[in-house]
């Protein structure tokens, strides 16, 4: 490693991979870490902040600067990040290839850096967002990753449905407003939301006048917005958590409706039930933990089928969303039970803090 830059991977960690190209990989701006990958070494670095912070942009871009015998840079498939904007700085600075790796693919290739596997699988990916390679906003993917001789493919092979996203970004900070996206039943919204302006937000998502999003960061704000009434949120994920929370840590609740077709998971039918039984008044730590139970049946119907058809056994869970302790157990009791293998991180950040190792592995050979 560069003498220079030892100190930024001080406390990291460190992986052993196969041999190749000298490789700098940016990560992504909120949880922002860096990876370098050197012969068969690939370095993390410890959580360095958010590159929206003016101290964190300038600590990670004077790091950059002097930056010296790379052979390639990567960084996320969004465009208008931080991270990827300086990727595209250093790679002209120093006439090397930008590798542009998605960001889902990259959450999976950190699972596989980290346990050492170069095997195709399955991968399960869920977080709150991330730029897909359609443009539009992932966050439930089901992915192939192919590994053999000729390098690594990625292929989404199946998905969340993808929902208005009304206000963009504030569906975010309001999770009321993927409620009224997935319920679709203004009426019933109102009741839920007395106090909300429900019209303009349903208008603007009969009228697809707002991005669209197929992340299961934002179904569990919805139910969460429909089941506590946890309207708006005070930071990232306060919602799914209060979520998990009301669940009990339950995993024998029964499912609700859901539909499943050509590897779209559709989950309408679940939230109208949960928000008729929450209005009737049922038990709420039995319409969370029901949730929970729908999420994971369907995620785990969804990675069998594939795994089946593509004759694996392997399965990766990664993403943010896997914080979740309910999601991650009931998915993988349903995916060993049938006889499949689950990997997951240990050591490495579910969230996106682990991107940038992702990146790294993933740059030989990337999607």
């Amino acid at each position: 490693m560069q003498q220079a830059h030892q100190t930024i991977f001080k406390g990291g960690l460190q992986f052993t991979c196969e041999s190749g190209s000298n490789i700098l990989a940016l990560g992504v701006d909120l949880k922002h870490a860096l990876s370098l990958k050197q012969g068969n070494q690939i370095y993390l670095s410890k959580l360095l902040g958010d590159l929206n912070n003016p101290e964190v942009y300038a600590h990670t871009k004077t790091c950059l600067d002097t930056m010296q015998g790379l052979d390639a840079v990567a960084c996320d498939l969004h465009p208008d990040l931080h991270s990827s904007i300086l990727a595209s700085q250093l790679s002209e600075r120093l006439n090397i290839p930008l590798i542009q790796v998605q960001h889902h693919h990259a959450h999976l290739a950190a699972v596989m850096a980290e346990h050492g596997l170069n095997q195709s699988v399955i991968g399960l990916a869920m977080d709150g967002f991330g730029y897909g390679a359609d443009g539009t906003a992932w966050g439930s993917e089901c992915l192939y990753v192919n590994r053999d001789v000729s390098g690594t493919t990625c292929e989404r092979v199946g998905h969340l449905k993808s929902v208005p996203m009304p206000g963009g970004d504030a569906a975010s900070r309001e999770p009321w407003r993927m409620a009224v996206a997935w319920l679709e039943d203004e009426q019933l919204s109102a009741q839920l939301f007395p106090s909300l302006a429900i019209a303009p937000v349903s208008n603007l998502c009969k009228l697809e006048l707002t991005p669209f999003t197929s992340s299961v960061g934002r179904l569990f704000d919805a139910a969460s917005a429909i089941l506590l009434g946890n309207t708006h949120a005070a930071f990232e994920g306060e919602a799914a958590i209060k979520l998990e929370q009301a669940a009990h840590g339950q995993l024998d609740a029964s499912a609700l409706p859901f539909k499943s077709h050509g590897g779209v998971i559709d989950m309408s039918e679940a939230l109208h039930e949960l928000a008729v039984r929450r209005l009737a008044g049922d038990d709420l730590a039995i319409l969370a933990a029901s949730f929970h139970t729908t999420v994971a049946t369907a995620f785990s119907a969804l990675a069998k089928e594939k795994a089946k058809q593509k004759s694996v056994k392997e399965i990766i869970l990664a993403g943010g969303c896997f914080l979740n302790q309910i999601l991650e157990t009931l998915i993988t009791i349903n995916l060993e039970s049938a006889g499949l293998k689950v990997w997951i991180s240990e050591r490495v950040a579910r969230g996106d803090g682990g991107v940038a190792l992702g990146q790294a592995w993933l740059s030989e050979s990337p999607w």
